[in-house]
C-alpha cells in the first residue's frame, strides 16, 4: 500500500470514528474541542496527502494539463476545508438571517463550498476531455440532466420561507455538485465504462459522495425537521460520508497520470 492510500486510509479511519462515536452519543457536545481537534487533523492529513500527490505530479510528467489537473484538485481541497471551518460553527450562531432556518450558517459555506466543488469539476472534465472530445449533444444533454436532477432535489426539500438568501445559495450549491455528481458518470465512460481500472472507479465513487454528502445538508441539515435540523446526528453521518468523499478525488490526478502510462 502506498502512502497516498495510506493517508487517505488514515483520514478515513479518523472521519468514521468521529462520525460512530457521535451517532452514539460519545461526544459532549458537537463543539467538543476534542471533537474539533480530530477533525482538523483529519483535514489537515488530507491536505498534506493532496500536496504529496501534487509533488508526484510534477515529479512524474511534465505536461501542462496533468500538472493543472493536480492544483486544481489541490485547490479545490483547501476552499472545501475553508467551507469546512464555517460549517463548524465556532461562535455558536443560529437564525442569522431568520427565525426559519436554524443552522443557516451553513448557508454562508457555500462561498467557499461551490467555487471549491467547480474547480474539482473543471479538474474532471480536463482529466476526461484529455482522453476523449465529447460532441456537443453530449455535452447539452449532461447540462439539462443537471439542471433538472438539482431542481427536482432542491424543490422537494426547499423551505419557501427560508429567505433568497439562503435559498439562493443551497440552490446553486445544489446545482453544482449535482454536477459534480454526475461527472462520475462521464469520467467512468471516458477510461472504458465497466471495464475501468479501480482507482477510476474510487475515484467516480468520491463524486458521487460528494453529492450525497450535499444531499444529505440540505434534506436533514438546512431545511429538515421543519428548519431545525436532525442536529447533531446528521453532522455526524455527514461527516463520515464526506470525507470518504475527498479521501478518493483527490487522487484524481495520479490516476489520471498512472491511467497513461500503464
Amino acid at each position: 500500500m502506498n502512502k497516498h492510500i495510506t493517508l487517505s486510509f488514515l483520514a478515513w479511519l479518523a472521519a468514521l470514528f468521529v462520525g460512530a462515536a457521535g451517532i452514539y452519543g460519545l461526544w459532549p457536545s458537537p463543539q467538543s474541542k476534542v471533537l474539533l481537534a480530530i477533525e482538523i487533523i483529519t483535514l489537515i492529513i488530507l491536505l498534506f496527502n493532496s500536496a504529496s500527490i501534487t509533488c508526484w505530479v510534477y515529479k512524474h510528467t511534465k505536461n501542462k494539463q496533468q500538472r493543472y489537473i493536480a492544483l486544481l484538485c489541490i485547490a479545490s481541497l483547501v476552499l472545501c476545508i475553508c467551507g469546512d471551518v464555517v460549517n463548524f460553527n465556532l461562535n455558536n450562531q443560529y437564525y442569522r438571517y431568520n427565525e426559519v432556518i436554524k443552522h443557516d450558517y451553513l448557508a454562508d459555506s457555500v462561498w467557499f463550498f461551490v467555487p471549491g466543488y467547480s474547480l474539482l469539476f473543471i479538474a474532471v472534465l480536463l482529466a476526461s476531455r484529455s482522453l476523449v472530445m465529447y460532441p456537443l449533444y453530449y455535452v447539452a444533454a449532461y447540462l439539462g440532466g443537471t439542471l433538472l436532477i438539482s431542481l427536482l432535489c432542491f424543490y422537494f426539500m426547499h423551505i419557501p420561507e427560508a429567505g433568497y438568501y439562503v435559498l439562493l445559495l443551497t440552490g446553486l450549491h445544489s446545482f453544482v455538485v449535482t454536477s459534480v455528481g454526475l461527472m462520475s458518470l462521464v469520467l467512468l465512460n471516458t477510461y472504458c465504462g465497466l471495464n475501468a481500472p479501480l482507482g477510476v472507479w474510487l475515484v467516480s465513487l468520491g463524486l458521487v459522495l460528494a453529492a450525497i454528502a450535499d444531499a444529505l445538508i440540505g434534506l436533514y441539515w438546512i431545511y429538515g425537521n421543519s428548519g431545525e435540523g436532525y442536529f447533531p446526528q446528521i453532522r455526524y453521518i455527514n461527516w463520515i460520508i464526506y470525507i470518504s468523499s475527498q479521501c478518493l478525488v483527490i487522487h484524481l490526478a495520479k490516476i489520471n497520470i498512472t491511467y497513461k502510462l500503464g
